[in-house]
């Protein structure tokens, strides 16, 4: 990939960010990481879906501490594979082009496992949610199957 189409995507991930409070020096390098972690599989959704979707995060809420020896980006790519194979399926692409307009991954307001759901996706599917064209995870440590969970989501919110 030619380092001037990495600065455009990496340009327009920064963009689209929520208005951000000056973050920190480790909140900051976790955002480049992570945006730069996160280009190619945006790209694919992108292509494959048709869709001009960006990420948006909030990095100002982001705790080293709480993600340490963890690639908190392979989260949120997860995410968005679920989007990408979603668009495999032509009925589902078309719905995706016209109702999912932005992504959002972020790390505030993580709904904690319900004690009552003894599923193993309860907790993830929990924290990922479509409204008004905004596909949101919140992600989460403990979350699994996130690309499986993402479809899931997904695929109940378009029918």
């Amino acid at each position: 990939m030619s380092s001037k189409l990495v600065f455009a995507v990496v340009t327009l991930l920064s963009m689209s960010a929520f208005a951000e409070e000056d973050l920190k020096p480790a909140q900051e390098e976790a955002k480049a990481s992570f945006e730069e972690a996160t280009a190619e599989a945006l790209k694919a959704a992108n292509e494959k879906c048709g869709t001009k979707l960006a990420v948006k995060t909030d990095f100002q809420n982001f705790k080293p501490e709480d993600w340490s020896g963890t690639s908190f980006s392979s989260y949120c790519e997860a995410a968005i594979n679920g989007v990408t194979s979603l668009c495999e399926r032509p009925a589902y692409k078309k719905s995706i082009a016209k109702k999912v307009t932005s992504l959002s991954c972020l790390f505030s307001g993580v709904k904690p496992a319900d004690k009552k759901d003894t599923s193993v996706n309860g907790a993830t599917q929990a924290n990922i949610s479509l409204d008004k064209g905004t596909l949101t995870y919140r992600m989460g440590k403990d979350h699994t199957n996130i690309e499986d969970n993402t479809k899931a989501v997904l695929e109940k919110a378009l029918n």
